[in-house]
Order: structure tokens, then C-alpha cells, then sequence
């Protein structure tokens, strides 16, 4: 769900936004959290009070669940767009937890029934399992769930509120916490506490009255985004002004747990990994590979675009004459800036054996791509994506998306990202398509199990199957 005064503006920028400022987040929070720095001398005695009437409301509750609002707010050259998207936590002591994201940049799910912990994020080819915690805040040790949880940069109070100290652990978030006075969030009085960190400062709003709920959280990504433009290199965040803002809605401080409430449906399609490293690497640490990109072997989608200085790339009509290289790209996007220059010089290198590049620019005005490219000194054809139609219709859900298209108008290549060996990589898929190979083919044929691999070989009896794999079939 996103509002817009420029609704064509690309939402991919704003999640890519997020997901750099939580990424950046995440490591000082866990580098703040494991040192406890915080001790209570840099909290003030107005604070303190807050906190510790705070901690010992959480601290007795056996269970909860809330809904959780964030919404990111962008502005860039005067223009501006907010996503808003919603979390939903639940938690039984000692162990049992249930953590839901749906929205901008796709779905995660994160469940503990009290035996068996499950993790799960959309996008990804197989879930995770393994034995559950003894106690809830136990899960946030582990990099890979406080990264999941991280996601709108709400992990401080996640953390805090499922702690079996969650003063300790707020305070653990900071440098030093002060008390802001008081203000009112939708017409409830809450006291305000303001806390400065290494590298990100946030506000809190705690209900004044005898409950001391958690109304809402302001993380300032202020020095996120100086430690970005510090790196190095392309910032993808320069010119980028960023307000976030995490509402809690819906308390429920007695809740009555249906008997399913902390179960785990396997989604179609998903297979179970060994690990949660393997989940996340896709296979690199074990034995199972990445799938194919969906369009790999079929006709290429459609194309018929404006070119930037002019003309229009109509893919079809250079079917049976060209291979075609599509970049697809913001100005916005580091990885994207990092990866331009390779392929320029590697599609100018093919140029005379009948290879095109199109850099198809996703939903950004002329006059900032051409800005772009004369401080990039690069002299490409850029296509102009303004809707971001052609990006769905090639499922670029992450870019640099690189595709090749050959000669008889077929997906061949799909690469994500930019590698080190891009240029090498690169080079010799063009080298293979123009010697007349059939790239999507032959990466499909590695996909089909061999006969020590085959459903029969790997087949288990009923009664040696997790009990969460049975209830996807039942």
C-alpha cells in the first residue's frame, strides 16, 4: 500500500531504502546489545522511572500480541512517497512466539510453537526448523532473526517487550536515554524518552497511565545514512530525507491463544533446508542449488519502450538478428552504478558480432538520468520503464537484474546483483549464445534430479515426516 503525490515514482526505492537503513541498523544494534553498554548513569532519573515501571508491567505479563504500524516516509528532490506496511507479534511465555510481515519487499514469518522454532522468508526456496529456545528473547542472539525482525528498524522495542528484562534490554540499545516530557499519541498521554546510539537515535513513546504500553517509536536514520555515504563509493541514499515511524495497535494483554496460534504452515512450494544458513544462502551451504529464474527458456516478454535520446526499443524486431543485453537499473541503486560500467564495456566488446545493450531504467525522470550518466561518463541506451510494467512483466524484483535474450527471442540468462566475476561471467555467456548454445537449456537440464536423486530415493515414510510438513498436506 503506498500514497504518493507521485504515484508513478518507483516503490522499489523506498524498499531498497529500508532494507539499507535496517541492514545498517542491525549491526550496531547487535554490536550495542552484546556489550550492554548502556549502564544507569546515562540514564536519567526521569527515564529511569519510565523504564522501570515499564519493564515490570512487561516483565509480569505471561502473554501479548499487538499490531505493528511502520510507515517510511521519503523525500527526494521535493518529491515525496510513504509505504506503510504492518507486523503482527504475539508471544506465551516462556517460549512460544509468532512474528507475520506482509508488505514492501515481500513477507517473512518467524513462529516458535515451544518446541520447535521455525523460520521463513518469502522470496526464499525452503524454511528453516530447529528446536525452539528455552525463552523467547534467546531468538534475538541469532543474527539471521534479528535481521527478519529488524525490518522498519522496530528490533529495539521487539526486543525489549519479549525480554525477561525488558528495561535492561531497551536501555542496552543505547548510549544514554533521557526523558522528553510528555505528549499525546492519538489522544493518550505518554511520557517521551529520547535516546542517542553510535549510530542511530530514536524516540519512544510509553503510555502515562497504569499501563505502560508502548505507543510508539521513532528511529532517527539520520547517522544510518552518514555511515552509508562514509563507505565509499555511490550512495544510494545521497539527497534522500527519511522520517520512520512504528505505531502499536491493538494490545491484547490477555489473550486467548487458539490451539494453532504458534503453529507453522509450510507454504506451497517450499521445501525444508537443513539450516537457517542454507535457507538464507539458497543452497550454497548445502546441498540443494537455487531455481532457475521462472522466465529462463521461455519467449522473452514483450517490449516496446522510449528511448532516452530518442527512438523506441521494440524487443521483437530484433529477434533472429541480435543477442540482446537488458540491464535493468536505477540511478539510486549502488549495485546497479557498480554494474553499469561491466557491462557497457563487455556489450561494446560484442558490439560488431550483432550484441545490444538497453539499459531499461526503472520509473525515473530524463533529467535525472542524464544527470547520471554525464558524472558517470557512460554513453548507454537507456529504455525509459516509466510505469515499471516491463520490470514486473521480467519479475525484476531485485536489481541489477541482468537478462540475456537471444537470437531466437528466448530467456537464456538471468543474473541478479553484481559479482565479482561479473565481466568474466558475463563474457562467456555471450561467447556461448553466439557460438549457437542453448544457455536456458543446458541450466535446466542441471535442474532435473539424477536417478540417486529421484522422489523414490529420497522417499520417507509417513510417520517420519515433521509435523509441519504434514499439515501442508492435510
Amino acid at each position: 500500500m503506498t500514497t504518493s503525490r507521485f504515484s508513478r515514482r518507483p516503490l522499489a526505492r523506498s524498499v531498497a531504502i529500508l532494507a539499507a537503513c535496517s541492514a545498517v541498523f542491525l549491526a550496531a544494534l547487535l554490536a550495542n546489545h552484546r556489550a550492554l553498554p548502556a549502564a544507569e548513569d546515562s540514564v536519567d532519573p526521569e527515564a529511569q522511572k519510565v523504564i522501570d515501571q515499564f519493564s515490570k508491567f512487561y516483565r509480569a505479563l505471561e502473554g501479548f500480541r499487538v499490531t505493528v504500524n511502520i510507515d517510511l516516509a521519503v523525500e527526494r528532490q521535493g518529491q515525496k512517497q510513504t509505504i506503510k506496511f504492518e507486523q503482527k507479534l504475539a508471544g506465551e511465555r516462556p517460549n512460544k512466539f509468532s512474528y507475520l510481515y506482509e508488505g514492501a519487499g515481500g513477507g517473512a514469518t518467524i513462529r516458535s510453537d515451544g518446541e520447535q522454532l521455525y523460520v521463513y522468508i518469502k522470496g526464499f526456496k525452503s524454511y528453516a526448523a530447529e528446536e525452539a529456545p528455552k525463552a523467547i528473547d534467546q531468538l534475538f542472539t541469532n543474527p539471521v532473526i534479528l535481521g527478519v525482525l529488524s525490518m522498519g528498524n522496530s528490533a529495539p522495542v521487539t526486543m525489549s517487550v519479549f525480554s525477561q528484562d525488558p528495561g535492561k534490554t531497551l536501555i542496552s540499545t543505547a548510549e544514554s536515554i533521557t526523558y522528553a516530557g510528555k505528549e499525546n499519541v492519538d489522544d493518550v498521554e505518554c511520557h517521551v524518552l529520547s535516546a542517542v546510539g553510535t549510530q542511530m537515535d530514536w524516540k519512544l513513546w510509553i503510555d502515562a497511565g497504569d499501563k505502560p504500553l508502548v505507543r510508539r517509536f521513532v528511529p532517527d536514520l539520520a547517522k544510518a545514512f552518514e555511515k552509508m555515504a562514509a563507505q565509499g563509493g555511490e550512495n544510494p541514499l545521497a539527497g534522500i530525507k527519511a522520517t520512520n515511524t512504528v505505531s502499536y495497535n491493538d494490545w491484547d494483554l490477555d489473550p486467548k491463544f487458539e490451539a494453532d496460534a504458534f503453529a507453522f504452515n509450510v507454504p506451497d512450494g517450499v521445501e525444508k533446508a537443513d539450516s537457517l544458513m542454507e535457507m538464507i544462502t539458497g543452497g550454497a551451504a548445502g546441498r540443494s542449488a537455487p531455481s532457475p529464474h521462472a522466465l529462463l527458456g521461455k519467449p522473452a516478454p514483450a517490449i516496446d519502450l522510449e528511448l532516452l535520446d530518442g527512438g523506441q526499443l521494440d524487443l521483437a524486431s530484433y529477434k533472429d538478428k541480435n543477442v540482446v543485453i537488458l540491464d535493468f537499473w536505477a540511478t539510486w541503486c549502488g549495485p546497479c552504478v557498480r554494474a553499469m560500467p561491466i557491462i557497457d564495456k563487455v556489450a561494446s566488446k560484442y558490439k560488431d558480432q550483432g550484441v545490444l545493450l538497453f539499459a531499461v531504467n526503472i520509473q525515473e525522470s530524463p533529467d535525472e538520468i542524464h544527470e547520471f550518466l554525464k558524472n558517470a561518463d557512460l554513453d548507454v541506451n537507456v529504455a525509459l520503464d516509466k510505469d515499471g510494467d516491463v520490470a514486473r512483466a521480467y519479475m525484476a524484483n531485485a536489481i541489477p537484474q541482468t537478462v540475456l535474450v537471444g537470437k531466437d527471442g528466448t530467456v537464456q540468462v538471468v543474473k541478479v546483483g553484481v559479482s565479482a566475476d561479473l565481466q568474466e561471467s558475463l563474457s562467456g555467456a555471450l561467447e556461448s549464445l553466439l557460438a549457437g548454445k542453448d544457455l536456458a537449456a543446458e541450466t535446466l537440464a542441471e535442474q532435473e534430479p539424477s536417478a540417486d536423486e529421484s522422489p523414490e530415493a529420497d522417499a520417507k515414510p509417513e510417520s517420519a515426516k515433521k509435523p509441519a510438513e504434514k499439515a501442508a498436506k492435510e
